[in-house]
């Protein structure tokens, strides 16, 4: 009987051993949609410059504009940038006595980020969920495409109002009103 036991703790002992360090270094889910999100984010290829991501950026979470500029000369990717703007605002709603600005919380995620660690392990090492991240800059991404198309619909507005204008005064003629379109031709019954 004591060496069935002997041979049950030492595979089990065994098996731990090997399961433990391979489950342990897995990211979780959270940790996963969130490399995943960076990379969208880095991967955007939408017609947005620099200085319109910035603005936008800095909207969504109520930034200075030279915040997300400084984090951007830094050599910080778009996609580090919301995440690591999204990490702040978390920890600034998690621990607020700690962190009572977004700009201390950053401050925080940037230097545990220089020391090499990933989302997760600041999250965890901080005491909160990667899941509102991951919504905040799943939110940022969708937020940004959309200003852009706003920005895009607009200026297209824009121009057609414009074109209409200019070709309203293309074809009035003063004198002739009937035929502002084709003053030369006359009417021709049935058209």
């Amino acid at each position: 009987m004591k060496l069935k036991t002997l041979h049950l703790v030492c595979g089990l002992a065994l098996t731990m051993t090997v399961w433990l360090p391979l489950h342990a270094a897995e990211p979780d889910a959270d940790d996963t949609k969130l490399q995943v999100e960076q990379q969208h984010i880095d991967k955007d290829k939408t017609e947005k410059t620099d200085d319109q991501k910035v603005d936008a950026l800095a909207k969504q979470f109520s930034v200075p504009e030279s915040t997300v500029q400084d984090l951007r000369n830094k050599g910080q990717g778009w996609g580090e940038i919301t995440i690591g703007l999204a990490t702040a605002q978390e920890l600034a709603k998690t621990d607020p006595k700690t962190y009572p600005t977004l700009a201390d919380a950053l401050t925080k995620v940037e230097s545990m980020r220089a020391s090499g660690e990933g989302w997760g392990k600041i999250a965890k090492d901080l005491g909160f969920k990667l899941g509102p991240v991951v919504s905040a800059a799943h939110h940022a991404r969708h937020e940004t495409h959309e200003t852009l198309h706003e920005e895009r619909a607009e200026h297209k507005h824009h121009h057609e109002e414009l074109g209409e204008h200019e070709q309203g005064e293309r074809l009035e003629h003063p004198g002739h009103p009937e035929h502002s379109e084709h003053p030369n031709m006359p009417d021709r019954p049935g058209h």
